[in-house]
């Protein structure tokens, strides 16, 4: 289980033996308008705006305290902003970061009596901004700024969250200054600002450590397709406080996050992985299917001491997915009378789990071509299909184990004749000289070809005479 620790002020980063998610507030946020206001501060104390028409709105998100802390050594990063206002339909708008060596009016402030032209420190407007294109309503200097993702909801509520993997703008930075924007969006819409009057709307980074002690569990915490007959658990140990002194490990196992109900074996020096066998672990192995197990990895550093480490978990499921999955041969057919039919044969194997069922389902869907066609066993291995209309159909086999899914698709060309069917089918062109397309030469193509058009003249310009 990880930590979470919520900063509102600039703090120290504290160490602690579990993984950290630190959260770290905006410290400064401020939207600009073009046109009329290109050179006017336009601090709002509740809303960023984004918009890429009238004059234009993009909002700058500013974190400066970011020198406190080890950014080389974090693993993840993200950026949460929530909306100001209710906005009702499809909506979209752009964040990209300020590219760290964009330093132009980095000591930007969000209001004019913080500002000190003195000292550099300039209200920010459409024109100062850093990174901005000023001829532009919605897009960004390509050199001093980089795209990171796109937001987009639909119908969004007041207060609602979207989070952005920033991880690369944070760990390229390297003066304690980030900065991202929210630009480009076809409608307004309005952002909480870093000091929006609730607290839990303000814009904020959290920011990903590696724990202290044991790291990088195997299986991976929350796995949840662990065979029982897995071998063993393994992890990397932390580089010890003195180099080359010991370092040693306790790991726990158990099917609740409570050491004292676990099982316990303690390793010798720099060991990072244990056998699950009944002499380590003799209440919970051999692994149970379909259980959920907590595992804990404790190591101990003679300098140290204890370092406590997370409470990881993974669950158990023998249930392979059903195999040899198919849907059959792709198949070419033609309307007779104006009708056709065809046999979709599909099969699969599997492993006789998860019990219950302990048996395949299976569902047949058309995914291509005219919706006329009728399945007429939609939930059998075995099915026809009727049709009416010539087309290129694909029809989607869906088989299931009642826990997992495995899909295949067939090709099925309807023609409105043989002919016309076998050159949709195969891709291949008419041969040139069969004029009328039905797949022979013969003379209803040379009639087509010269007699019907013997003597015809198309010169437009002397018209024949």
């Amino acid at each position: 289980m990880k930590k979470t620790y919520f900063f509102l002020l600039l703090c120290v980063f504290s160490v602690s033996a579990l993984a950290l998610d630190v959260i770290v507030p905006a410290n400064m946020s401020c939207r600009t308008e073009g046109g009329g206001y290109a050179d006017t501060n336009r601090h709002d104390s509740s809303k960023l705006s984004v918009r890429n028409t009238s004059n234009g709105n993009k909002s700058w998100i500013k974190f400066s305290q970011l020198a406190s802390y080890d950014l080389s050594q974090v693993r993840a990063a993200y950026l949460t902003v929530a909306l100001h206002e209710a906005k009702a339909g499809a909506q979209n708008c752009k964040v990209s970061m300020v590219n760290d060596n964009c330093v132009e009016n980095i000591l930007w402030v969000d209001h004019p009596t913080l500002a000190n032209p003195e000292q550099g420190i300039y209200a920010l407007t459409w024109n100062n901004a850093p990174g901005n294109l000023t001829t532009s309503l919605g897009a960004l200097e390509p050199t001093e700024t980089t795209y990171i993702a796109t937001i987009t909801f639909t119908d969004g509520a007041a207060g609602q969250s979207f989070t952005i993997d920033v991880t690369d703008a944070v760990k390229a930075d390297t003066d304690g200054v980030v900065q991202f924007v929210l630009h480009d969006s076809p409608n307004l819409l309005n952002f909480a600002t870093h000091d929006h009057a609730t607290v839990a709307w303000r814009p904020y980074l959290t920011l990903v450590f590696p724990p202290l002690g044991a790291d990088y569990p195997n299986p991976p915490d929350g796995y949840d397709k662990v065979p029982t007959n897995l071998a063993q658990l393994s992890w990397t140990n932390p580089e010890p406080n003195v180099p080359g002194q010991p370092i040693y490990c306790d790991v726990y196992l158990g099917t609740e996050p409570n050491r004292l109900l676990m099982d316990k074996v303690t390793l010798g020096n720099n060991i990072s992985s244990v056998a699950l066998t009944p002499a380590n672990f003799p209440h919970f192995v051999p692994l149970s299917n379909y259980t959920t197990y907590y595992w804990v990895v404790d190591c101990y550093d003679t300098t140290k001491g204890k370092i406590e480490g997370e409470m990881w978990s993974f669950y158990t499921n023998d249930n392979q997915p059903p195999y040899n999955v198919s849907a059959g041969a792709d198949q070419a057919t033609w309307l007779v009378d104006g009708a056709a039919s065809v046999a979709l044969v599909g099969s699969a194997q599997d492993d006789g789990l998860p019990i219950p069922p302990g048996q395949l389902s299976y569902l047949w869907e058309q995914t291509a071509g005219p919706t006329t066609a009728v399945i007429n066993s939609p939930n059998t291995a075995v099915t026809t299909v009727s049709f009416t209309e010539a087309g290129d159909y694909t029809f989607r086999l869906t088989v299931s184990d009642g826990m997992e899914s495995v899909t295949d698709t067939v090709r099925v060309v309807v023609g409105a004749t043989s002919c016309a069917a076998s050159h949709v089918f195969y891709n291949q062109p008419y041969n040139v000289a069969d004029v009328n397309q039905d797949c022979i030469v013969d003379l209803t193509d040379l009639q087509l070809l010269i007699v019907n058009n013997w003597l015809v003249c198309d010169n437009t310009l002397e018209a024949c005479n």
